[in-house]
């Protein structure tokens, strides 16, 4: 997984807003399979911690293929989010 330098700023300041230690990816059941979700959870037991540019990074135990994944930071007309990319989303 990666996360890039845009998504990291963002990141920094949703953490510090939250007093959060870093986020949580996991599964979710999706329309067709399972799906990735993010959360400023803290880890669970199971959990892999990473630590990807510079955010720490629970990883779900069920998760087992990270490396095509990047979370960036997306501006639209309604503001500015996260976006994983690389996940299989088919619906």
């Amino acid at each position: 997984m990666k996360i890039t330098d845009a998504a990291k700023q963002l990141l920094e300041n949703v953490l510090s807003e939250n007093s959060a230690e870093g986020i949580r990816l996991y599964s979710v059941a999706g329309c067709c399979g399972p799906q990735f979700a993010l959360s400023l959870d803290a880890p669970q037991e199971s959990d892999t911690i990473e630590t990807i540019n510079g955010i720490k990074v629970a990883i779900d135990s069920q998760i087992t293929a990270t490396e095509e994944l990047t979370l960036d930071k997306e501006e639209n007309q309604n503001g500015e989010g996260l976006v994983l990319l690389g996940a299989d989303n088919c619906c």
